[in-house]
């Protein structure tokens, strides 16, 4: 009951007058002053800045939702076993957690930036890396990759460890080679945890935001503009609270089908 009650107060309540608001002219003081339908979203889906948010986010998400999801398992993989030196590289891959975003997204923008940058003194180059559209859209993946890294690989580090070890003994016995018990047989037991960080990964990707404020701004020419910094930019900047109501309720409805649809899926594979 405690949890029901406080997902009523600061989720579906919240949620609802925001849905309703995204039917009504609302001042920038936040007071309704009519009635608007579907005017709103016509108007957002008419606004070309958006249309591109959206184009930008979705092209994040194919960058980086496949590189996460290699890049962790792999790393989990690796470390799976516990040896003489595996803690060295299980503190080197949960690093990133001992730093906060914005310190981390503010050391890559000191990297990359300008043409005397340390990237390109240590790869002999002269690039721009910010203000070209796909070297920031590639810097702001890489960025990503580096803050969701190790939540990642220690849950599936977790899952890997849970195993129950008599059926890696048993495998072996039967002469399953290293590639052969991964890929058959630990992987398919850990499939859920997989599955979760895979959906974790989808969910940041989707929201991401306060890496694009603080390292590129949205640019060059919006090249990097995702949805969320797109709210941002008209829910704080411009007060457009028409805009704010209808993205909210767009992102909150979209999430719902989303998780719909892997619980469908989920339950066919059960």
């Amino acid at each position: 009951m405690p949890a029901i009650a406080l997902a009523l107060c600061f989720s579906v309540i919240p949620f609802l007058k925001t849905f309703v608001s995204s039917f009504l002219t609302i001042s920038q003081s936040g007071k309704a002053i009519g009635f608007a339908g579907l005017d709103n979203y016509k108007t957002l889906f008419e606004d070309k800045a958006f249309i591109s948010s959206i184009g930008n986010t979705l092209r994040f998400t194919l960058y980086f939702l496949p590189l996460n999801t290699v890049m962790t398992f792999l790393a989990a993989a690796l470390t799976r076993r516990r040896r003489k030196c595996t803690w060295i590289m299980e503190a080197i891959f949960i690093t990133p957690l001992a730093f906060s975003l914005s310190a981390f997204a503010l050391v890559f923008k000191e990297i990359f930036r300008g043409e005397v940058s340390i990237i390109n003194r240590i790869l002999h180059t002269s690039l721009l890396w910010l203000d070209r559209p796909g070297s920031a859209m590639a810097v702001l993946v890489i960025l990503g990759l580096f803050l969701d890294f190790a939540i990642d690989y220690i849950l599936l580090t977790a899952a890997f460890r849970s195993i129950d070890r008599s059926v890696i003994e048993a495998a072996e016995i039967d002469g399953a080679g290293e590639v052969r018990k991964l890929f058959a047989i630990e992987t398919p037991m850990i499939a859920t945890m997989l599955s979760i960080t895979v959906f974790m990964a989808l969910k940041d990707a989707i929201l991401i935001s306060a890496p694009v404020m603080i390292l590129t701004e949205g640019g060059p020419f919006r090249s990097t503009e995702t949805i969320m910094y797109f709210y941002y930019l008209e829910a704080f900047k411009s007060g457009n609270r028409a805009y704010e109501s209808a993205i909210s309720s767009m992102m909150v409805i979209t999430s719902a089908i989303i998780m719909g649809i892997i619980a469908v899926l989920r339950r066919k594979d059960a």
